[in-house]
């Protein structure tokens, strides 16, 4: 495929009038980023300083979900990202050079941060009462919605009997409330924010591992190619400040607040994510094969070829 074909399957098209790679060692780094704890990393790091000890300026853009910001690292508007593997799978099977160079956030069943929720006043509560339900996941080809399916599936539903629909997560919960959809796939913060309107019926991350990643910092391989210290100073950066994040979560909580324009009062109960201090690729591997089994990838890929 294509490499202009390849970028309008992630992100319907959009990106492609983006600019072309850069092809010189960067003096600034681009770096996308999402408004939730779990792809967050970005501003954690700017604020807790870690960026600017190792030498790096930075800038940072936030985008409504993984499949666009990926598109825009493809097409070259940021350099990289902070993306899930199914995202990035997909990319690499249409002929996008994207690669992994570190782990980012964590699924622990001990700990779970995502939460399948439903308006307060509906009586739906099993996977079953969900036929003929529409459910709100951030992207329709992405771990949130196979997740949802594999929990689902596991429940005795029919998934030709489900409608999915894309909707950004700070509106979920307002959807819910107004009963424009029956369930949404919430992640923090909007899942806390929305308390006074939802409740949480499933943790369907859970049916994919107890443990695995739920997002990465990934770039291009021409990126890479030709930004070789840039990139190692942006992974030790972030390892640095996984060690902290996952210590700090009161110093987090305030940049978190700061950058989602979110009252900070509303969210001291959070669920917090925690962050990888390494890059292990058994932990990608099933998110894929989820992925594949629900239709999310056109076939089996090794999480090994992710990474660099």
């Amino acid at each position: 495929m294509k490499r202009s074909r390849a970028i309008a399957a992630l992100a319907g098209g959009a990106a492609l009038s983006l600019p072309r790679f850069a092809r010189a060692q960067a003096t600034t780094v681009r770096i996308g980023t999402l408004l939730t704890d779990n792809y967050c990393m970005g501003y954690y790091a700017q604020d807790g300083g870690f960026f600017g000890r190792s030498g790096l300026s930075i800038e940072l853009t936030p985008f409504s979900n993984g499949a666009a910001m990926a598109a825009a690292c493809a097409g070259g508007s940021i350099d990289v990202g902070t993306g899930e593997s199914t995202e990035l799978a997909n990319g690499v099977i249409r002929g996008l050079p994207f690669v992994i160079v570190a782990g980012g956030a964590l699924w622990s069943a001990d700990a779970p941060t995502t939460f399948l929720c439903v308006a307060r006043n509906s009586t739906i509560r099993t996977a079953k009462a969900l036929e003929g339900a529409t459910i709100a996941v951030p992207a329709l080809v992405s771990l949130s919605a196979t997740a949802v399916k594999a929990w689902l599936a596991q429940g005795g539903a029919d998934l030709t009997k489900v409608r999915f629909v894309e909707l950004k997560p700070p509106e979920m919960a307002e959807a819910l409330s107004r009963g424009t959809i029956d369930a949404a796939h919430l992640s923090e913060p909007p899942f806390s924010f929305g308390l006074d309107l939802i409740v949480p019926i499933a943790e369907p991350q859970d049916t994919i591992a107890k443990r695995f990643l739920i997002s990465n910092w990934f770039a291009t391989r021409d990126w890479l190619a030709h930004n070789p210290e840039s990139a190692q100073r942006l992974v030790a950066a972030a390892y640095e400040t996984a060690r902290w994040a996952n210590t700090h979560h009161a110093d987090t909580l305030l940049i978190l607040a700061k950058y989602a324009k979110l009252d900070v009062s509303r969210l001291q109960t959070m669920k917090r994510a925690t962050y990888a201090t390494s890059l292990d690729a058994r932990l990608m591997q099933p998110v894929l094969d989820a992925g594949f089994q629900f239709g999310a990838l056109p076939r089996r890929l090794n999480a090994a070829d992710l990474v660099r």
